[in-house]
């Protein structure tokens, strides 16, 4: 996967206000701490690693001429795996300009950057093959009209891919050694689980990252349309 460089993380801190940078987590990105590092870079990692492998199980056959959605991309750090596995990707976030710098720095012809403001007249029903919401459901206060766009915008073979975080005692002690401070998620992994299967999606798989039980921080979940 590659990863976005350090001098272009930090011309995108310069640009955004520090409330910004700690939603996109890009002091997580530039820790001083390697292992802080490490945990950052790899649940994006593992989440890019999900989506190759949906594109090649569906190399050939439902997916052609194919569409991502990347749900609050933020930094953009999905942008260039979307990039390299379907034709046309698009980039949403309340804060463009991050993303947009991406785009620019490494020309990525098939992304096109849209304000969250603008996504439901910008794409149509069914025009989808997969969105990925990557750490953006927990921020949410009510999702139930976010999976009805979901729903409405993914085709019938289409996916749902999300990472999300467990609240659990290890990720609370990892956003206290990142020098996070507070609470600002509005739920956790099993109850934004089970909030995506009552809309009426299907689970597909669940991988629970670093371990299992009490040691996950992250849940990797991709989902179809029930």
């Amino acid at each position: 996967m590659r990863r976005i460089p350090v001098y272009l993380l930090k011309q995108m801190q310069s640009v955004l206000t520090d409330y910004v940078q700690e939603e996109m987590a890009i002091p997580s990105y530039l820790h001083p701490n390697p292992v802080m590092r490490w945990m950052a870079w790899r649940r994006v990692e593992l989440l890019a690693d999900h989506l190759r492998r949906m594109y090649s199980c569906k190399k050939n056959h439902a997916w052609t001429q194919s569409s991502i959605l990347d749900f609050g991309c933020g930094s953009g750090v999905m942008l260039g795996e979307a990039s390299q596995c379907a034709e046309r990707v698009y980039g949403s976030d309340v804060f463009i300009d991050a993303a947009l710098m991406l785009v620019n720095e490494w020309d990525l012809e098939n992304v096109t950057i849209i304000p969250s403001q603008d996504l439901i007249t910008t794409l149509s029903q069914e025009s989808l093959d997969v969105i990925i919401a990557g750490e953006v459901l927990e921020h949410i206060n009510d999702i139930r009209q976010t999976l009805l766009f979901f729903r409405t915008r993914l085709k019938s073979t289409g996916r749902l891919l999300v990472s999300l975080p467990t609240e659990g005692m290890l990720y609370r002690l990892g956003r206290r050694l990142a020098g996070f401070h507070g609470h600002y998620h509005l739920a956790d992994a099993k109850l934004i689980h089970n909030q995506i299967l009552s809309s009426g999606f299907k689970l597909e798989s669940l991988n629970k990252t670093p371990g299992p039980g009490a040691f996950a921080i992250y849940w990797i979940v991709e989902y179809s349309l029930g």
